[in-house]
């Protein structure tokens, strides 16, 4: 339904011929007459397209049901993955899945959460990571966790005793967010963190991928997955504002423009535009939709 809304005004229906008297190409203008269970919506919307087509669809959760509606819905996919292997994988999968829906598997780009901390050394990166994760709250953390598992009690675990998958519910019993909770539990069977670590790191990318290092090294971890089918991009989620942040603009991206992986320059004027996606396809450019001459459309 809200595509069609979005659909129901051509790119050219807006005249705007104020002497005249015409604001809009009656004929380029469609009801969109939709029946549902939970809302009749005649439409059409009461505003012109925009310039996008529609805004850039986002979708997040790597759930089966989760995959199936980004496959067929979003332009974008916002992910988290603990290691280049599990992207690669949901990657080709969610790649196959547009396929299969007759959509171009380059037109759904996959960009997972990434977290880095940058500093001039390796060490120094090190450091300021666990400075930052030292300075968290561990109670605030640990409701936080419970929300993510469905308000699960975590107050028996002891802070510094290296967790287990048990200390868990089983991810498929939460019904909301169930992805994350999965990446929760591999990170602790892979890393056998204690729940003081784990808080510390679900603090500030809340489940993405967390790392620390050099510029050189942040853009070969991005060009590493970008090159090897774990990521059409990422989304990055510095760890300290401002100056995190800063640090990434003045210092990797210039590598990864050196490397011919970043724009120079905005070619456009739009996200879409600038995530590389073409205008989604409208119903009035079928040849049967035509503009009749102003003079016949009543002004609006």
């Amino acid at each position: 339904m809200v595509k069609a809304l979005w659909d129901s005004w051509a790119a050219d229906a807006v005249v705007d011929d104020r002497a005249a008297g015409i604001y809009a190409r009656a004929n380029r203008i469609r009801a969109i007459k939709h029946r549902g269970d939970f809302y009749h919506v005649a439409g059409p919307l009461n505003l012109p397209r925009c310039p996008q087509g529609r805004p850039v669809l986002v979708q997040a959760g790597s759930s089966d049901t989760g995959r199936q509606f980004a496959a067929r819905h979003a332009d974008a996919v916002f992910t988290a993955h603990m290691a280049k292997a599990t992207a690669q994988e949901f990657y080709a999968d969610l790649k196959q899945l547009a396929a299969a829906e007759g959509r171009l598997p380059e037109h759904v780009l996959i960009l997972p959460g990434l977290s880095p901390m940058i500093a001039a050394t390796e060490a120094e990166a090190t450091r300021l990571a666990r400075e930052v994760n030292d300075l968290t709250d561990p109670e605030v953390g640990r409701k936080r966790l419970s929300g993510r598992f469905g308000g699960h009690d975590f107050s028996h675990l002891p802070l510094d005793r290296p967790l287990a998958p048990e200390d868990f519910p089983d991810p498929s019993s939460v019904e909301a967010a169930r992805s994350r909770t999965e990446v929760i539990i591999n990170l602790v069977r892979r890393d056998k963190l204690t729940l003081r670590q784990l808080l510390g790191y679900l603090a500030g990318a809340r489940g993405h991928y967390v790392t620390a290092g050099t510029p050189e090294q942040i853009a070969d971890f991005i060009v590493d997955w970008f090159e090897d089918g774990a990521a059409d991009g990422f989304n990055i989620m510095p760890p300290l504002l401002p100056a995190q942040l800063d640090a990434f603009s003045a210092e990797v991206i210039p590598i990864l423009q050196r490397r011919g992986l970043f724009r120079t320059e905005y070619e456009g004027t739009t996200l879409r535009e600038h995530y590389g996606l073409p205008l989604p396809a409208s119903v009035f450019d079928d040849p049967a939709w035509t503009a009749e001459p102003l003079q016949a459309v009543a002004g609006v």
